[in-house]
């Protein structure tokens, strides 16, 4: 009799382990640990990216989703302030007059987003999601409208911002997804 409660008490202790193996935040069996950054990230448009720059900010280990999409958008904020100046070089560097417009039009989008992505923050922040997933938006409409504007001549090969652009609509997509998970 006392053997099978200890076999009992053995298999209910075992059927506990592998139960909370597979519980999310819980290192399991395998060793493999379950958070946030992750589970949330491969909820959006561009995990990789999504994981990637989380767990190369501090602070991103231990936040909730809206904090989360905080740091995403302050990425995003850095990000294009950093395009905006590659755009005032190369508008000081380019002497051909079509890439010269082409370059005013992303100079007049990029100082509008550096406006923007900030914006979104405060609502964020405030919890007004409709008014941050539209400044976020805004921060796709931006890059798209910088890019577009370089198919507009056809002497220009290719654009020099595309993956600038594209960075940063990938990280203002990031910001909406999340947004939707908090909806």
């Amino acid at each position: 009799m006392e053997n099978i409660n200890i076999a009992s008490v053995m298999m209910f202790l075992l059927m506990m382990l592998c139960f909370l193996s597979n519980k999310p935040g819980i290192v399991g069996v395998r060793g493999e640990e379950n958070d946030l950054i992750e589970a949330t990230c491969r909820k959006t448009s561009y995990p990789d990216l999504c994981i990637k720059t989380l767990r190369s900010r501090p602070g991103s280990s231990g936040a909730d989703v809206k904090a989360l999409a905080h740091i995403i958008l302050e990425s995003a904020s850095a990000y294009c302030n950093d395009t905006y100046e590659q755009v005032k070089k190369l508008l000081n560097e380019t002497k051909d007059k079509a890439m010269r417009n082409c370059l005013d039009v992303c100079f007049q989008v990029y100082d509008l987003a550096i406006y923007e992505i900030p914006t979104a923050i405060k609502y964020l922040e405030s919890g007004d999601y409709d008014s941050a997933v539209q400044y976020a938006n805004d921060g796709i409409i931006e890059s798209d409208t910088c890019e577009s504007s370089f198919s507009e001549f056809p002497e220009i090969p290719k654009s020099p911002l595309t993956d600038r652009n594209n960075g940063l609509t990938n990280l203002c997509t990031i910001v909406l997804d999340m947004i939707n998970l908090l909806k």
